[in-house]
């Protein structure tokens, strides 16, 4: 028997085969409508036209050389397009909302909403518990920004740190591996603890930054160790919640100590797979807070001594005994017990080292000042304070109100989604319908001083081009929100308004940005924002609106309020049994967030309930909510089962049989990981199971056969037949599932003009043509 390699003929390929038409002389196959069958997009690579779901978007069409995360998001800018041939089922008309336009299922849509709805709740919801593994096949485009740290910034962060219990194990494994993973949640400390290492390694003067908005960051950083690593020198790169697979880890490592550099990955997942990553991986937990507290507090004192009242005025008696003091404080232990954020630790040093000098019975206005100091600042920051002067011009407490809700965008964006509140709150207290425009009369680094605690301190660790607006607390966003909407009553109006005109904007990221604050104002008051906004947007007929209402729930559950998610799921399940198709589809859409994918079990039941209740098949959110669960932790099982008693039931109306389909076009590009780069993880589960195998082959002939899905089914095969060339076992797993698959009467006409086409398009394509040779030899 030959081997895959023995296949490599140059120039040649199958059009001698007797047995199948040459490509000038076959006819490609007819539709449903008689009329001949579009090609499907070649795929020059196994990974066809399927971009990194990272992004915030990679859309076809777009050049490599736009791939930052700005560009990406842009990219994203509609679900659907009009104008172009629908890869979604054509509704008839009796179906058809008026002048809504037919859904396309797009791969890299999906990619885009997934990433960015669990990406985005997990940033604003700051509890980062959704887990999902996101693999396209073969090499993604990734562009890294390196930039290095100020080497005072690290020299002061080494000072004053307090080590974690694992800190000498991880300097011992990056010593000698020359890279180590630090996993952790946010707000543990455990960049400040990256950085430590680094410049215990290397000097803190070779400490960089590598930044990245794409995904598979580690495996992509040992493919690129040539252009971003450096003898002698440190980087520090966050992976966000991605784990990487061992073999990446095993591959940077050594490069990076082949050419003498150091590398510290940073995650936030915690799971148990992490045991798996040994020696590299480490758990972050948070160090001894009293011991950050004391570090802190002993530095903003001696400070205070040397700026600001001189070392002869201030002597060293006095600050030690305050500094004594307040560590044997119960009060002090009331406060750490609750577990803050390392930064809100820091942020109390800086309050009690500002009473050195007041009387002890004040001192319990320190932690009063500090368990409030964002509702304090945000109402200073808005005019709404008590001193005489806060009172704000007309212009200033929208454009202060716009530039907290910006958070990491772009200045740019700032500037004119600010214009818009301003025009809103203008009318609202003017009746004006075109308002005066000063927004550029401000000096942005006035609005918001870095000085005030409001705007963070520029850190190279951020890349900062376009210049973004940065917070020093993210934690303000949500603070400013509900002093706004339970303060000054009449800004609630101009607020929505704002809200719904950003939904409609033409960039991506403005449009995500008015659901995730619609997300954090249901955290404050479900009802009428869900009245006055998120229904709006579940009922609307535009897909791209519903998006939005499934992404605000997304975000309100992550504040895991345990009566917010209850309410929550009942009313996703109220949309779900609802006679209105829209609701229908914004409930299946948010089943694709993490208010879903928290509970995978539950939420399939539910998607399979909704599957079957003539949830329009021109909607991709089925698909997109199936295929979310299929990637979320423990998913991939229990979905598998779901789509197997999907294909094996009647097509109909009521039958969720298209919608795996679907499914299938969803998750084909997904592979195993970056052990098995190029391995479909749904092929990867039949080659385990001959009950997989036998689900979805029954899969893959309703996905050929279906008059609107086959153009993106037999594209997709080509990127599975490309894929074998580079995996062996996969290639010997197709060379008996694809001819099984086509040899039936109405596929084998279709698969000789389609498989012809990919080997003439291909012609070092070995895998496709042992697929046609073993066709030969069953038709024989």
């Amino acid at each position: 028997m030959s081997t895959p390699a023995d296949d490599h003929r140059d120039g040649t390929g199958p059009a001698a085969d007797p047995d199948l038409p040459d490509l000038q002389d076959a006819q490609a196959p007819r539709g449903h409508d008689d009329t001949p069958e579009a090609a499907p997009p070649s795929a020059a690579e196994p990974a066809g036209g399927a971009q990194s779901p990272s992004s915030p978007g990679g859309f076809p069409g777009q050049a490599a050389s736009g791939n930052t995360r700005d560009s990406r998001q842009e990219a994203g800018s509609s679900s659907y397009s009009p104008g172009a041939r629908s890869s979604a089922p054509r509704p008839s008309a009796a179906v058809q909302d008026e002048g809504e336009a037919v859904e396309e299922i797009s791969r890299d849509q999906f990619s885009f909403l997934i990433r960015h709805s669990t990406g985005t709740a997990n940033t604003y919801g700051g509890h980062h518990n959704t887990a999902l593994s996101l693999n396209l096949a073969g090499p993604q485009p990734v562009e890294f920004q390196r930039t290095p740290l100020d080497v005072r910034d690290t020299q002061r962060r080494h000072r004053l740190h307090t080590p974690v219990p694992d800190h000498q194990s991880m300097a011992d494994c990056l010593n000698t591996h020359h890279l180590a993973l630090v996993t952790g949640a946010r707000g543990t400390g455990r960049d400040t603890t990256a950085r430590v290492l680094l410049a215990d390694a290397c000097g803190g003067d070779r400490v960089a930054v590598l930044h990245s908005g794409g995904t598979g960051l580690a495996q992509a950083l040992a493919e690129q160790t040539d252009r971003h690593l450096t003898k002698g020198h440190g980087v520090v790169l966050d992976l966000g919640a991605e784990l990487p697979a061992p073999a990446a880890l095993e591959a940077l490592a050594l490069r990076a100590e082949r050419i003498g550099a150091y590398v510290v990955l940073i995650s936030q997942s915690t799971g148990a797979e992490i045991d798996a990553l040994s020696p590299y991986a480490f758990r972050h937990t948070a160090p001894d807070l009293k011991e950050v507290l004391r570090a802190h507090l002993e530095s903003d004192l001696q400070r205070h001594r040397t700026e600001d009242h001189g070392v002869d005025k201030c002597p060293q008696h006095p600050l030690r005994e305050f500094l004594h003091g307040v560590l044997r404080d119960p009060r002090v232990d009331d406060e750490l017990r609750a577990n803050p954020p390392v930064r809100a630790v820091v942020a109390l040093a800086g309050t009690l080292a500002g009473h050195l000098h007041c009387p002890a019975e004040e001192l319990g206005q320190a932690f009063g000042a500090w368990r409030d100091r964002l509702r304090t600042q945000a109402r200073n920051l808005l005019g709404l304070g008590t001193a005489p002067d806060a009172a704000l011009g007309p212009h200033q407490l929208p454009l202060r109100l716009a530039y907290v809700l910006c958070d990491g965008l772009p200045l740019s964006d700032f500037i004119r989604v600010g214009t818009l509140l301003c025009d809103e709150v203008q009318r609202a207290e003017t009746r004006d319908a075109a308002p005066e425009r000063r927004v550029l009369d401000l000096i942005i680094d006035e609005l918001a001083d870095t000085g005030a605690g409001v705007a963070a301190t520029p850190d190279a660790g951020l890349s900062d081009n376009p210049r973004r607006v940065r917070l020093a607390e993210p934690e303000l966003m949500s603070t400013v929100l509900d002093v706004v909407w339970h303060g000054p009553g009449w800004l609630r109006a101009p607020l929505l308004r704002w809200l719904r005109t950003l939904a409609g904007d033409r960039l991506e990221r403005v449009r995500s940005r008015a659901a995730v604050i619609a997300g954090l104002l249901l955290r404050h008051d479900v009802d009428s924002v869900y009245r006055d906004l998120v229904q709006i947007w579940a009922r609307d007929t535009s897909a791209r609106d519903r998006q939005h209402a499934a992404l605000a729930l997304a975000v309100a559950v992550e504040a895991e309020d345990p009566w917010l998610t209850a309410r929550i799921d009942r009313q996703v399940a109220d949309w779900a049994r609802s006679p209105s198709p829209q609701l229908r589809d914004s409930a299946a859409r948010t089943y694709g967030t993490p208010v879903g994918t928290r509970d995978v079990p539950r939420t399939l039941r539910a998607l399979e309930a909704l599957a079957g209740r003539r949830t329009p098949v021109r909607y991709a959110s089925v698909a997109y909510a199936t295929a979310a669960l299929f990637l979320a932790r423990g998913g991939a099982e229990p979905v598998a089962d779901a789509l197997a008693r999907w294909v094996r039931r009647p097509d109909n109306d009521v039958s969720p049989l298209r919608h795996a389909v679907g499914t299938l076009i969803v998750l084909g590009p997904y592979t195993v990981g970056p052990e098995l780069p190029f391995r479909p993880v749904l092929a990867g589960q039949a080659m385990a199971s001959p009950e997989r195998e036998a689900s979805l082959l029954l899969l893959w002939r309703h996905a050929l056969l279906d008059p609107d899905y086959a153009r993106l089914a037999w594209a997709l095969l080509e990127q599975w037949l490309l894929a074998g060339d580079r995996d062996k076992e996969l290639h010997l797993f197709l060379e008996g599932f694809v001819p099984e698959l086509v040899t039936t009467e109405r596929l084998l006409p279709r698969a000789g003009f389609n498989l012809v086409r990919m080997v003439r398009q291909h012609p070092d394509a070995a895998c496709a043509r042992r697929v046609l040779r073993a066709i030969r030899a069953r038709r024989a």
